[in-house]
C-alpha cells in the first residue's frame, strides 16, 4: 500500500467492526468482576469458583489468539469476523439465560471465542490496509478499544448489577453485536493471507494450552492452600516440566503454534515484556480496585465501578493522539511516558494503600490510565516495524495471545495473593488491605521491569543504528 494512499472509509469500518467485538467481550468480562459476589449465591458456589469465569475466559482466549497465525492464513478475514461476531451473539444469549453456572460457563467459553479470533484481527487489519506512516495513529485507537474496555467493565457492571441484574451485561450488547455483524459483512474484504503454507501444529497446541493452563492453576492453588501448600508447589513443578517439554518439541518440530523465533530479536523480546507487563497490570488492577472500593472504602459495587470511569475516559481521550506522536517522534518518547506514570501510580497506590479514600484511589487510576495509553497500543506497533511485512501476523498473534494470558495471570496472582492472606486469621477488611498492599509491591516490581525494558530497548537501537551507519 502507498504511503501516499489514502484510508477508505470501508476500512475504517472494517477496523471498528473487528474492535467493536474484541471490545464488547473485554467489557464484559471485567464487568464481571464486581458480580462475583451475587453470583456465588445465586449458583451457590464459591467466590473462587465463581471467578472462573474470568480465568477459563481468559485461558482460552489465549489459546486462540495463539492459533491466529495459521488461521489468518487459512481463511478470510470477512470468514473470520462473521464466526466471531456469531459467537459473541450466541454466547450472550446462553450467558444471560444460564439457570446454572455451568451454563454460565459454557456461554463465557463461546465468548472468548469471539475475543480470541477479533482482537488478532483488528490489529492485522491495520498491519494489512493502513499506512506505516499511519499505524501508530491507528494502533492507537485499537488500543483505546482494548485497553478502555478492562476499565470501563467494572462501571458497566456495577450500575447494571445494582440497578437491574447481572444478566443485563449480556442482554445490552445483544443488539449492539448484531448490528456489528452486519457492518463487518459489508466492510471487511481482506482475502485469504497465504503468504506462506503453514499447517496447524495440534501437538504443539496441546501442550501449550497445557502449559498455560498449568501456571494458572498452580497460582489458584496458592490462593486456594496457601503459597507454601504442597498443592503449591507440586503444581508449579509440574507447569515447569511442561513448559521445558514443550520448548524441547518446539526447537525439534517443524511446525510451530507461534513463530517464537521473533524472540531472538532482543528489541522484540524487550517490547514483549513490556506489553506483558502493561496488561497484567491493566486488567489485574481492574480486579483489584473494585474490591478495594467495595471492602475497604465500604462503597457499592455500582460506586466502584463509578470510581474507574474517570481514569477510563481519559485514557480512551488520549489514546489516538499518543499514537500519532508515535508516527512522529517514534516509540521512545511515548513509551517512556507511558511506563514512567505507570510506575509511578503503583508507587503512589502502596504509599497510600493504608489511608486510601475514594477521590484518592480515582486520581491514581487516572495517573494509571495515562500510562496505559501512552505505552498499550505503541508497543506492539514498534515491534512489529522490528520485522519484515509478512511477519508481521505472527507479531499480531503473539502479542495479542501475550496480552490475554498477560491479563489471566493478572487477575489469578493479584486474587491469589489476597486469597492466601485471607486464609489467616482477621478482619476481611484488614486481610483485603494487607493483600492488596502485597498487589501494589507485585505492580511496583512489574512496572520498574517495564520502564527497564524501555530503556535498555532504547539504548539496543541506538546501538545498530550506529553500527548500521543510519542516522537516528
Amino acid at each position: 500500500m502507498l504511503e501516499t494512499e489514502s484510508i477508505s472509509l470501508k476500512t475504517k469500518l472494517a477496523i471498528v467492526s473487528a474492535g467493536m467485538i474484541s471490545f464488547m467481550g473485554i467489557l464484559v468480562e471485567t464487568s464481571l468482576n464486581v458480580t462475583m459476589t451475587t453470583l456465588s449465591n445465586l449458583f451457590n458456589v464459591s467466590v473462587g469458583t465463581v471467578q472462573w469465569i474470568t480465568t477459563a475466559y481468559l485461558l482460552l482466549v489465549t489459546i486462540m489468539m495463539a492459533a491466529m497465525a495459521f488461521i489468518m492464513r487459512k481463511f478470510s478475514f470477512r470468514s473470520i469476523f462473521i464466526v466471531s461476531a456469531s459467537a459473541f451473539i450466541v454466547g450472550s444469549i446462553v450467558c444471560a439465560i444460564a439457570n446454572s453456572f455451568a451454563i454460565l460457563l459454557i456461554g463465557r467459553m463461546i465468548q472468548a471465542l469471539a475475543t480470541g479470533l477479533a482482537t488478532p484481527l483488528m490489529f492485522q487489519i491495520i498491519n494489512v490496509k493502513i499506512p506505516n506512516s499511519k499505524v501508530g495513529t491507528y494502533n492507537g485507537v485499537a488500543s483505546m478499544l482494548t485497553s478502555l474496555s478492562p476499565a470501563l467493565g467494572p462501571t458497566y457492571g456495577g450500575i447494571l448489577n445494582t440497578m437491574m441484574n447481572w444478566r443485563w451485561i449480556f442482554w445490552i450488547v445483544l443488539p449492539l453485536s448484531v448490528i456489528i455483524l452486519l457492518l463487518g459483512m459489508y466492510s471487511i474484504d481482506v482475502p485469504v493471507q497465504n503468504a506462506e503454507a503453514r499447517k496447524l501444529d495440534g501437538v504443539g497446541m496441546v501442550l501449550l494450552s497445557f502449559v498455560l493452563v498449568g501456571f494458572i492453576w498452580t497460582f489458584n492453588e496458592a490462593g486456594l492452600a496457601g503459597w507454601n501448600s504442597a498443592n503449591f508447589w507440586v503444581s508449579l513443578v509440574v507447569s515447569i516440566v511442561l513448559l521445558a517439554l514443550y520448548a524441547l518439541y518446539n526447537r525439534n518440530s517443524s511446525k510451530h503454534v507461534l513463530d517464537f523465533s521473533l524472540l531472538k530479536q532482543k528489541t522484540v523480546l524487550l517490547y514483549l515484556i513490556n506489553y506483558f507487563v502493561l496488561a497484567f497490570v491493566n486488567i489485574g488492577i481492574s480486579w483489584l480496585l473494585p474490591l478495594v472500593a467495595e471492602v475497604n472504602l465500604k462503597q457499592s459495587s455500582m460506586v466502584a465501578g463509578l470510581l474507574v470511569l474517570p481514569g477510563a475516559l481519559i485514557g480512551a481521550i488520549i489514546s489516538p493522539s499518543t499514537g500519532s506522536l508515535m508516527d512522529r517522534k517514534g516509540a521512545f518518547l511515548p513509551l517512556m511516558i507511558g511506563n514512567s506514570c505507570l510506575l509511578l501510580a503503583a508507587v503512589l497506590y502502596f504509599a497510600f494503600s493504608a489511608a486510601m479514600t475514594s477521590m484518592i484511589l480515582l486520581l491514581l487510576f487516572v495517573i494509571l490510565r495515562i500510562g496505559v495509553a501512552f505505552s498499550f497500543g505503541n508497543v506492539m506497533g514498534a515491534a512489529s516495524q522490528q520485522v519484515a511485512p509478512e511477519k508481521r501476523g505472527d507479531i499480531n498473534s503473539l502479542f495479542n495471545m501475550m496480552q490475554q494470558y498477560a491479563g489471566a495471570m493478572g487477575t489469578v496472582i493479584l486474587a491469589s495473593v489476597v486469597s492466601a492472606i485471607e486464609l489467616s486469621k482477621g478482619s476481611t477488611f484488614t486481610q483485603t488491605q494487607q493483600g492488596a498492599t502485597v498487589d501494589y509491591v507485585v505492580l511496583i516490581v512489574l512496572a520498574a521491569i517495564a520502564l527497564v525494558s524501555v530503556l535498555v530497548n532504547h539504548q539496543l537501537q541506538k546501538r545498530m543504528a550506529m553500527m548500521s551507519g543510519e542516522v537516528e
